[in-house]
C-alpha cells in the first residue's frame, strides 16, 4: 500500500513559465484597452476555493486575486457580471454580455465562442466519498454507483462519453453534493482537489475523505470571445507574466487538504517492470530499490504531516483538530478523565489586514501561532480553527487549569512585540467537558464563552458557565 497523496500532489502543480511582472503592449492593444475602457468578466458563482460571488455581490477566491494582478497589468479594470449558476454565465459570454470567462477548461463545445490564453492553473480532479471507503481507483470503480455532479460541468460530458455506467445525479451545487454524500444519499462526488478539501473544510463534514484520483485534470485558463482576437492578445501576456511568488501566495492563501490512502498501481507495475529489465543485477536492484523506498517513505511521511498542517502557521488544520477532539472525547468519557478546551482569536485582527496588508497579517498569525505552540504543555493539542480563531483541547485538565493556561497565553499575546504593528492582544473562552455534552457542544460552550469575553471588552478570559 502506498499513500493516494503521492500521485495526488503531482497535480497541485501551476501551469506556464511564470516571468516578471511586466507586460509590453503593442499599440494596437494599448489603444483597444483604452476604447473598451474596462473588461466585462463571468465567473463560476459557487467554485471555491478558485473563484465564487460572495453576498455582497463580490468576486472572491483564487482567480479573484489572479484578475485583479492582470488589471494591473492590463491598466484596465475588469469589472464582473454577475450570475447565479455557471449555465449562465456561459450563455453570457456566448450571447456576449461578458468579454472573458475568468477560470475555465478549454473544450470543444466552448471553442465554438471562445479563444483561451495558455494554462494558469492546474490541478487534478479527485472523487470525494465518506471514510468507510477504502480507496476508488478512478471512474472505473464507480461503475453501478451514483456520483454527484452539476449540470454543465465539464465532468458531465467526459463521464458520460467515457463511463457510461456511471449513474449521474445532478445537484444544484458541490456543497449540496458533499451534504448528500455525506448523509449516504449519493456514493460519491466529484471535483478539484482544490475545491473539494476547501468546501469539506468549510462545511466541518469530517466524515469525508478524497478516496480516489481521476484520469481527467483541470487544465485551467481565461477565455476571452471569439470575436474579440487585440484582447486575447493582451490577456495572453498578462497571464504569461505572473510573477512566480505571487501565483504561490495565492495558492498556500486558498489551499487545505485531507487524503486518503490506497494502492497506487501505476507505480507498482513501473518498479515490477523495473525489475524484469534489471533482473541480471540483483544486487544493484537491491540497492536502488531500497533507496528509493527510503525516498517514497519520507516522502509520504511529509505529505501525511501536509495534510493535517495548517499551510501557514504550521500548526494543526480544523480537520485534524476535529479528528484528534473525536479522539480525547472518547477517552475522557471511556476512562473518566478531565478534558477541556480554549478557544481564542485575534482581536481586532481585520484592522491589521486593512491598515498594514495582507503579508503583515500574515506573519502575525505565524508569530502567535509560534508563541502559543511554546507556551502549552507537549500533550496539548492546537490547531487553526478558522481565520484568525484558534482551539488548544487540554487532556488531564479542570476547568481551572484551563483557565490559567488561557490567561497565561493571554498576557504572553498582550507583550508580543510585533514592529511597526506594535502588538495583538486577543480574547479566550474556555470549558470543561461535563457529564451531558457531546463533542459538538464542548466546542460549542467553548464558543459561547468566546463570545462573552468579546461582549466584556476583549482582551480577557471567559469560562463557560451553564444556565439551567
Amino acid at each position: 500500500m502506498r499513500s493516494f497523496v503521492s500521485i495526488l500532489v503531482l497535480g497541485v502543480l501551476v501551469a506556464g513559465s511564470a516571468r516578471a511582472q511586466t507586460i509590453v503592449l503593442s499599440e494596437t492593444e494599448r489603444n483597444h484597452l483604452r476604447d473598451k475602457g474596462r473588461i466585462t468578466m463571468c465567473v463560476g458563482p459557487h467554485w471555491m476555493p478558485y473563484e465564487s460571488i460572495d453576498e455582497r455581490g463580490r468576486h472572491i477566491g483564487m482567480a479573484a486575486d489572479f484578475m485583479d494582478l492582470f488589471s494591473l497589468m492590463l491598466g484596465v479594470s475588469i469589472d464582473l457580471v454577475p450570475t447565479k449558476a455557471w449555465i449562465e454565465s456561459l450563455d453570457n459570454v456566448r450571447g456576449k454580455t461578458c468579454d472573458i470567462m475568468s477560470l475555465l477548461n478549454k473544450t470543444a463545445d466552448r471553442s465554438a465562442y471562445l479563444n483561451f490564453t495558455d494554462t494558469y492553473l492546474n490541478a487534478v480532479v479527485v472523487l470525494v466519498s465518506r471514510d468507510d471507503v477504502v480507496f476508488l481507483d478512478g471512474f472505473k470503480d464507480l461503475k453501478g454507483r451514483t456520483l454527484g455532479v452539476i449540470k454543465g460541468y465539464v465532468y458531465e460530458s467526459h463521464i458520460r462519453d467515457n463511463y457510461p455506467d456511471v449513474r449521474l445525479v445532478y445537484v444544484d451545487n458541490l456543497q449540496d453534493a458533499l451534504k448528500r454524500v455525506s448523509r449516504g444519499e449519493i456514493f460519491a462526488a466529484v471535483d478539484s482537489l482544490f475545491i473539494l478539501t476547501y468546501q469539506m473544510q468549510q462545511l466541518g463534514l469530517s466524515n469525508l475523505i478524497i478516496a480516489g484520483q481521476t484520469d481527467f485534470s483541470h487544465a485551467l485558463r481565461v477565455g476571452v470571445r471569439k470575436d474579440d482576437p487585440v484582447l486575447l492578445s493582451a490577456m495572453q501576456k498578462a497571464v504569461r507574466a505572473i510573477d512566480p511568488v505571487q501565483r504561490n501566495e495565492i495558492l498556500q492563501r486558498w489551499f487545505t487538504v485531507r487524503f486518503a490512502h490506497g494502492t497506487d498501481y501505476s507505480i507498482l507495475w513501473k518498479v515490477l517492470g523495473s525489475v524484469a529489465l534489471l533482473l541480471a543485477f540483483l544486487g544493484y536492484r537491491f540497492v536502488v530499490q531500497k533507496r528509493f523506498n527510503t525516498q517514497l517513505q519520507a516522502k509520504n511521511t511529509q505529505l501525511v504531516h501536509l495534510s493535517q498542517t495548517d499551510p501557514l502557521t504550521g500548526i494543526y488544520n480544523r480537520l485534524k483538530v476535529d479528528a484528534m477532539l473525536e479522539r480525547e472525547f472518547e477517552r475522557a468519557r471511556r476512562y473518566e478523565r478531565s478534558l477541556s478546551v480554549v478557544m481564542f482569536d485575534l482581536d481586532f485582527f481585520k484592522q491589521v489586514n486593512d491598515t498594514h496588508g495582507h503579508q503583515a497579517g500574515d506573519r502575525v498569525l505565524i508569530d502567535a501561532a509560534a508563541l502559543v505552540r511554546d507556551n502549552i504543555r507537549t500533550h496539548d493539542i492546537f490547531g487553526r480553527w478558522g481565520g484568525e480563531e484558534f482551539l488548544i483541547l487540554c487532556p488531564e485538565t479542570d476547568e481551572q487549569g484551563a483557565q490559567q493556561l488561557a490567561e497565561h497565553l493571554r498576557a504572553k499575546l498582550e507583550s508580543m512585540g510585533l514592529g511597526e504593528i506594535g502588538s495583538i492582544t486577543a480574547s479566550f473562552g474556555a470549558t470543561q467537558l461535563g457529564k451531558t455534552e457531546d463533542a459538538k457542544r464542548l466546542i460549542g460552550n467553548a464558543d459561547t464563552a468566546l463570545y462573552q469575553a468579546k461582549q466584556d471588552g476583549r482582551n480577557c478570559v471567559r469560562v463557560y458557565k451553564p444556565t439551567f
